[in-house]
């Protein structure tokens, strides 16, 4: 008789697959992709040079050339940077530098340009370059963590 159960279970198993058939997965209920840190080449060396150029006519006057701040601007590059920010994602950043950089509204930049100088902030931190750029994307961003140890 048990023989027999499992059979039946087995067929039903079958005729249902048959009826249902596993659906193929879309880019929207895809997993999400594995979260990635500025450890794993997330901006081009381009990119940075752009970036690099949009700081001084932008960003340099308060942050100064060496991107060490002051007592009242807080630094780009260094240990206390990336300690402020080692919990956070570079989504978080570039959200923080869209909304609230440069403190005149007046002169806000493009979202691209603000991907811009975040590529040379993590270039002037050491962080290595890859082959593609960074997005000038909240969502995007937000998947890469800003832990450079992790």
């Amino acid at each position: 008789m048990r023989h027999a159960s499992g059979a039946v279970i087995l067929l039903l198993a079958a005729a249902c697959a048959a009826r249902h058939p596993p659906r193929e997965i879309s880019p929207a209920s895809a997993p999400p992709a594995a979260p990635r840190t500025v450890q794993d080449g997330v901006y081009t060396e381009e990119q940075g040079t752009r970036g690099e150029a949009i700081y001084f006519a932008s960003c340099v006057l308060c942050h100064r050339p060496e991107m060490n701040g002051s007592q009242v601007v807080p630094p780009l590059v260094g240990d206390a940077f990336l300690g402020k920010w080692s919990r956070r994602t570079a989504g978080d950043l570039f959200e923080w530098m869209r909304t609230s950089m440069p403190p005149v509204v007046t002169a806000r930049l493009q979202p691209h340009e603000y991907a811009d100088v975040l590529a040379y902030i993590l270039s002037r931190n050491r962080l290595p370059a890859g082959l593609q750029e960074l997005a000038a994307d909240f969502g995007t961003l937000q998947r890469i963590r800003m832990a450079p140890g992790e």
